[in-house]
């Protein structure tokens, strides 16, 4: 049970609206009997509606050690990182630093003259849709990276130089005809909101994403390391058992997957997107456009793609992403029309803690899903 001071401690935001914060005894056992059959060292899941947040952990911060998992550690988000970096551009181009059909020509002048003709009339669109014909992965090779120096640039220049590398090359893909999930597409969009607002993704994501919505415990890199040990550990898997470890994703990667966040905080910013969130953060407009589908050859079957999400072709429609770095694991589901949102992470990033995650996430969406069918259909009233 979570004592009732940190309730207090969970809901109370300054600047952004308030949540009833409550455990649940029967979503703590269920989500124990999940890690357990799994083996995996932790796990927390969240059920938001309206403005009421379910939350559950279980398991140790470490495999290693007996301190358990408690509600506010934070989680490692790894791709769930996307949509706050597109809801980040999105900030920006409600203040008109940028547009969400400007060309990367139009957005980088200063590298546009060495950019390949093909990328040149790219929107930021397709890059947040991943249909910019960027490389899926592989592109990190000592061919590539000849020349960048990450141990004695500071962060910003290693995204310029690593933006450049990419565009100078010819796209994979024929732009804006294919979907290939790709990490350098985000990678280029922290450049592109770097060069358009003259700071690091990490200052604007602070300034326009986690201090607007309340997101106090959010920050960037390992949730815990030898210098910080007391905290959520990643888990690496090493003959067979999990291992804590301090491996992450390098900051350059950032705008892709470098987020880690208490289940509360997260929630907050997925209250945003359900509809549930401060006013004025973001217009109804833009998140109309953050949500919009669109259909492109290779996404997934039964889904389509927005900005930063993936959306389901369900009624109602649902916003959905998952996130890993190898060591740890995050899904999240959003329902815009029920208010209603689900977030699953586990300490570790191997086929178990993926597979728990997703049948803990799958449950708890459709029982939030067949709870509101029933209600309309109770308040629905005979045909006429």
């Amino acid at each position: 049970m979570i004592p009732v001071a940190l309730v207090a401690l969970l809901a109370s935001s300054a600047s952004a609206p308030s949540f009833t914060v409550q455990a649940d005894p029967e979503l703590t056992a269920r989500l124990e009997r999940s890690r357990s059959a799994h083996g995996i060292p932790g796990m927390g899941a969240l059920v938001l509606r309206e403005n009421r947040i379910t939350i559950a952990v279980t398991g140790k911060r470490r495999s290693d050690r007996d301190a358990p998992l408690v509600a506010t550690d934070a989680f490692h988000l790894g791709s769930d990182t996307k949509s706050m970096t597109a809801s980040l551009v999105a900030r920006l181009v409600e203040r008109r630093r940028l547009r969400w059909d400007e060309t990367l020509a139009e957005a980088l002048p200063e590298i546009a003259p060495r950019m390949d003709p093909g990328f040149k009339s790219v929107t930021l669109d397709m890059l947040m849709r991943h249909v910019a014909g960027l490389p899926t992965g592989g592109a990190f090779t000592p061919e590539f990276t000849a020349g960048f120096d990450d141990e004695h640039w500071p962060i910003a220049r290693q995204r310029r130089w690593m933006a450049e590398r990419f565009l100078s090359r010819p796209p994979t893909e024929t732009p804006g005809t294919r979907f290939a999930y790709s990490n350098y597409g985000y990678l280029i969009l922290g450049h592109v909101v770097e060069h358009a607002a003259g700071k690091t993704w990490e200052e604007l994501v602070r300034e326009e994403v986690f201090a607007p919505l309340g997101m106090t415990g959010c920050g960037f890199g390992p949730t815990a390391t030898s210098a910080q040990p007391e905290g959520n550990w990643a888990h690496d898997v090493k003959n067979n058992v999990y291992v804590p470890t301090e491996e992450d994703n390098p900051p350059l990667i950032g705008p892709a997957g470098t987020v880690h966040c208490p289940l509360v905080d997260w929630a907050r910013f997925a209250a945003a997107h359900a509809g549930s969130g401060p006013p004025g953060w973001l217009t109804e407009a833009s998140l109309a456009h953050l949500h919009e589908p669109r259909s492109f050859e290779g996404v997934s079957s039964g889904k389509d793609i927005a900005l930063g999400w993936g959306v389901t072709r369900t009624q109602p429609p649902r916003l959905t992403h998952s996130g890993s770095n190898g060591y740890n694991h995050a899904e999240i589901v959003v329902i815009p029309q029920l208010h209603a949102a689900v977030l699953v992470t586990s300490n570790a990033g191997d086929e178990p803690a993926r597979a728990a995650a997703k049948e803990m996430l799958d449950s708890l969406v459709e029982r939030i899903v067949s709870s509101e069918g029933r209600k309309s259909g109770a308040t629905a009233g005979p045909p006429h």
